[in-house]
């Protein structure tokens, strides 16, 4: 990611909880083999010092941009980040840290972006209480914002999750300010950067020589001829097996291959059966036997079931465990059309 990050020209990264997970060293480390910052402003030591530069100050034709990070303070995103560092980094209070930043820059620049690790809700407070901010880019939230929203004279924007948009934001400062919001989705109209791509392609390799088998044998896996663990239930549940079979759940995997996404954990804990779970797939074992969504995706572990007829973990699961993975931004009507998508695997 950060040598894709390097080849596009990012101008800084604002620290989540994930990026904390292999150390602050490592970080470090990355820092200085590439040409762009890690940011936080409320990121610090034990002692109270910043971890990293808490902003960046960009000259954009001409016009100064001071560019900040700020990381969510509600106890979830505390408890992760201490959860990541074994409690060496602390979060400080956002609206204080974003205050202090603003202070700072006051006189320096010409526009102000917070870049803002938090849910949705929390940016809206950061708008209100932090006076001075023109623009925050929101993250760890799966939502996008075809038009900014605005609470006061701050513009809030986000770009969804996963990478699927590119946000652009169009700004003018000629005697005022004006904005102009496009989110583009990356779909197949989109031609590859030949050099991402082959960035791309020699992560896929590494993974491949990581979890074994090397690319033929994954790509074959999905049309040898396994065992899959749904055939299990087939004797006694025949007609459900079938329409399974007829089903998009039963094609999940082949649709990871098609994208060279077979090996991106975000995208298996959807696509494959209990993905890390106890006796689930996993991504050391690669079993082709618990590739697609399967019932034990949805009803929970059968061992016992199938060994002793013990009833199932999940009789009936409730629509909760659909939306785990049929989130908002992939199916947006899912909760309110439930029915109609039941429908599609009714037994």
């Amino acid at each position: 990611m950060v040598r894709i990050f390097n080849h596009i020209g990012v101008d800084a990264v604002n620290v989540g909880e994930r990026d904390l997970a292999l150390g602050i060293p490592y970080l470090k480390e990355l820092e200085g083999k590439y040409n762009f910052p890690f940011i936080s402003a409320n990121l610090t030591d034990e002692n109270g010092s910043p971890i990293f530069k808490r902003y960046v100050i960009k000259n954009i034709n001409g016009k100064n941009v001071g560019i900040f990070g700020l990381m969510g303070d509600m106890s979830e995103m505390v408890g992760k980040v201490e959860n990541a560092t074994g409690g060496t980094v602390k979060v400080q209070d956002v609206i204080e840290a974003a205050t202090s930043v603003l202070a700072e820059l006051a006189g320096k620049v010409d526009y102000t972006i917070a870049l803002a690790h938090q849910k949705t809700n929390r940016d809206w407070v950061l708008a209100r209480r932090a006076e001075g901010i023109d623009v925050i880019i929101g993250g760890d939230d799966y939502l996008k914002t075809e038009d900014p929203k605005k609470a006061g004279e701050t513009l809030m924007v986000r770009a969804g999750e996963k990478g699927q948009y590119q946000g652009l934001l169009e700004v003018t400062l000629n005697g005022g300010k004006t904005a102009e919001n496009s989110l583009i989705p990356f779909g197949d109209k989109i031609d590859d950067d030949p050099e991402v791509k082959q960035m791309l392609n020699e992560y896929n390799d590494k993974i491949v020589a990581l979890y074994g088998g090397g690319s033929d044998t994954q790509s074959d896996a999905t049309a040898a001829p396994v065992a899959l663990r749904a055939s299990s239930c087939e004797p006694c549940h025949t007609e459900v097996v079938q329409k399974w079979q007829a089903s998009d759940h039963a094609k999940a995997y082949s649709t990871l291959v098609e994208r060279s996404k077979q090996f991106d954990p975000s995208c298996l804990v959807c696509h494959t059966t209990r993905f890390e779970q106890p006796g689930g797939f996993t991504m050391t074992r690669q079993q082709p036997e618990l590739m697609n969504v399967q019932c034990e995706s949805c009803h929970g572990d059968a061992t016992n079931h199938l060994g002793s007829m013990q009833p199932i973990p999940v009789a009936n699961p409730p629509i909760e465990v659909c939306i785990k993975c049929h989130t908002a931004d992939r199916c947006p009507d899912m909760e309110e059309n439930y029915d109609g998508y039941w429908q599609k695997i009714v037994h």
